[in-house]
């Protein structure tokens, strides 16, 4: 007797040899999808095997999982790797040369893996900003995006006239930015694309002659001064105004300040270096009158000295603070820290906040130059608590850098 086979199991039979053929092409091209080649600035995840402790069981796995930022030079640091130059490598090649970097008995059975979470590109603006600098932004960001990192513009800056500095073939490229006419019509095809190492410049609006014959600027009011000072910003400019007087209105300079090389930006464009420690040691009984004037317009930046081992200012005789720098993710206070010896690595992490709950306490690493090479020294903060490696045992070093994945 024959029986015909259901029109339901026939559809079924047939999804089922179509998902059997298609399935290995998907796998592969969506491995060739991943295989992308990585640029400075890039946002990476990186997965690297870690030996296993005492805390993971023989059968567990131990790794180290970190969202690493290539730099603007193309290197990436790992804690157990130190710097490796990767920009121009595939993703493939660089978890390739990750895992030949590890011990063998590591790369035997486990391999790293670095996969791309978003394309990013340095790019510098200068000018009348409120912190002007290099910046790392998503290669889709338009030049507002860098505006906004860099803390906005200033009171007098003239966004119709912000140019884009692009070099290609030997030669300087500038392009023009009207970002005022961007902001009137909302018209995003204003903005021009930014490409990788761009320079944005955002300029002072220019002086205008008044129908009267005076000249104005919508900049001449203020004074600005930043770096090294108490209270820096922007102040009113009394006409007499010296910088003694802008100084105090800015309370004064920071325990870090080269009161040797003060530069003034003048309104006009001139620029001038002014030594005020000089002055300060002189015995001049006319002393006042040789302060600078500053005028509204002008922009005041006072540079901070660079702290080093066992640096001495030349003009005062006085030794230069010295700091460490605490790093990774799992530090709650990153950034620069002051270092009196003697101080352990338990000392730095308490003063700067502590660790936070994600932290891999069990692979802290104490990265210092020896001979003007890197060593990095392990150190475990878990084992310095229990007392199992006494923490006074470990003294840190001015220059250190502590770094807490």
């Amino acid at each position: 007797m024959n029986k015909s086979i259901p029109d339901f199991l026939l559809l079924n039979l047939l999804f089922l040899c179509i998902t059997l053929f298609y399935s290995p092409v998907q796998a592969k091209s969506n491995s060739q999808g991943n295989n992308v080649t990585i640029d400075n600035g890039d946002l990476l995840y990186v997965i690297i095997p870690k030996e296993v402790t005492s805390e993971f069981s023989p059968t567990e796995r131990n790794y180290f999982k970190e969202k690493v930022e290539v730099d603007r030079h193309g290197f990436i640091f790992l804690p157990s790797q130190g710097n490796i130059k990767i920009s121009g490598l595939t993703t493939d090649q660089i978890s390739e040369m990750l895992t030949n970097n590890l011990p063998k008995y590591l790369s035997k059975s486990d391999k790293a893996s670095v996969n791309l979470i978003e394309k990013r590109h340095y790019i510098q603006i200068l000018g009348h900003v409120t912190t002007p600098g290099w910046y790392n932004i998503p290669e889709s960001a338009n030049i507002q995006a860098i505006l906004s990192q860099a803390g906005g513009v200033l009171e007098g800056a003239d966004l119709s006239r912000v140019t884009i500095s692009r070099i290609g073939n030997a030669k300087t490229k500038t392009i023009l930015a009207n970002i005022q006419q961007y902001l009137l019509k909302g018209d995003t095809r204003l903005l021009p694309p930014l490409h990788e190492n761009d320079t944005v410049f955002v300029p002072l609006t220019k002086t205008i002659e008044n129908p009267g014959g005076t000249q104005s600027s919508l900049n001449t009011s203020k004074i600005r001064i930043f770096g090294a000072v108490n209270s820096p910003g922007s102040y009113s400019a009394p006409k007499g105004m010296s910088f003694l007087d802008l100084l105090i209105k800015a309370q004064g300079e920071a325990a870090d300040a080269d009161l040797t090389k003060i530069k003034i930006l003048r309104a006009d464009g001139a620029r001038e270096t002014f030594n005020l420690q000089t002055l300060l040691e002189t015995n001049e009984s006319d002393q006042n009158n040789s302060f600078p004037l500053i005028n509204g317009g002008d922009i005041v930046h006072i540079a901070r000295l660079t702290p080093q081992v066992g640096m001495v200012n030349s003009q005062t005789g006085q030794m230069i603070p010295q700091t460490i720098t605490m790093s990774g993710p799992g530090s709650n206070g990153r950034g620069l820290r002051p270092f009196t010896a003697p101080m352990t690595p338990l000392q730095a992490i308490a003063q700067s906040g502590g660790v936070n709950d994600f932290a891999d306490t069990n692979d802290i690493i104490i990265i210092r130059r020896v001979d003007g090479k890197q060593k990095n020294i392990p150190y475990n903060y878990d084992k310095a608590l229990d007392g199992e490696m006494p923490d006074v045992d470990f003294q840190l070093q001015a220059g250190d850098m502590i770094y807490i994945p």
